[in-house]
């Protein structure tokens, strides 16, 4: 099954053709910019008061540098909003050069009154932390609209697993681990933090690495053509679906630039006890 990427709507114009390299970055830098933090509907939010508030989730400030784009914008999220026992997160991330543009989208599939949100944060590399929060914007999806939005591939407030059939899976391995994050990785339940599931994944799709003791993000390569800060890297987190005690995660990437492969996925199924793993790829259309 493919996925079809859900873009936010970046045009390249054809006299972008023209520039140099490094004029047509900072073009389409700043076209991404424009699109994906000036819309209507969302409120920005001071990303001081972000990081100060996510200081409580932190085990290892000191750590905190290594930290991926990912990573932050899942911590981010999970400081700012009220804490869910059942819901969906989809995660789109998208670059121009070594800018990052996340949107994190959270569904309450529980029963309390805690409301569909979603979050875009923008980051930059800085000396030697590896994600510098720039921008972050806060915005409350309205009931209507999550129960007519799919989640890459099932409806968003779907009350069963939507991950189930997506791809062909087969099974994996666990990816290195033995490094320890800035954050708390574990919620009281002993599922992984979605944080922690995401770095994990990160490295068992090789976009993220472990050197000693130490997680070092590399972030993923920008597909030929997706200049513009269209999402090509997805994560989608089931908590609590269909049955408490059960979370699910894919993460993958689409558009690879690879002559076979279109894309590729990871699997992570965590009981609170134990973890599997599987992997899934998509050849590309007439690869050999």
């Amino acid at each position: 099954m493919r996925i079809v990427a859900i873009v936010l709507g970046l045009l390249v114009a054809a006299a972008m053709a023209g520039p140099a390299p490094a004029q047509q970055t900072d073009n389409m830098l700043g076209l991404a910019y424009s699109t994906f933090l000036d819309r209507p509907g969302w409120e920005r939010f001071d990303i001081a008061k972000v990081e100060a508030d996510s200081q409580a989730k932190l085990a290892d400030a000191g750590a905190a540098g290594r930290m991926s784009p990912i990573e932050k914008a899942l911590v981010y999220v999970d400081a700012m909003e009220p804490p869910l026992g059942k819901s969906r997160t989809l995660l789109r991330y998208g670059q121009v050069g070594a800018v990052s543009f996340i949107e994190v989208d959270r569904y309450n599939l529980g029963t309390s009154e805690v409301p569909h949100v979603a979050w875009r944060f923008n980051f930059e590399p800085a000396g030697e932390i590896a994600a510098q929060l720039k921008n972050a914007l806060r915005r409350e999806i309205p009931a209507d609209e999550a129960t007519a939005t799919d989640c890459l591939i099932a409806e968003c407030l779907e009350n069963k697993a939507s991950t189930e059939g997506s791809f062909a899976w087969k099974a994996g391995e666990a990816p290195q681990g033995g490094w320890a994050p800035a954050y708390t990785k574990a919620a009281e339940s002993g599922h992984a933090v979605s944080a922690f599931a995401a770095a994990e994944m990160a490295v068992a799709l090789n976009i993220a690495g472990v050197e000693g003791d130490k997680f070092v993000w590399r972030g993923p390569e920008q597909p030929e053509g997706m200049t513009d800060g269209s999402p090509f890297l997805f994560f989608l987190d089931d908590r609590g679906i269909p049955d408490e005690g059960r979370n699910d995660a894919i993460m993958g990437m689409i558009r690879l630039n690879d002559h076979a492969l279109a894309e590729m996925w990871t699997r992570r199924m965590d009981d609170g006890a134990t973890v599997g793993w599987q992997n899934a790829v998509v050849g590309r259309s007439g690869a050999p």
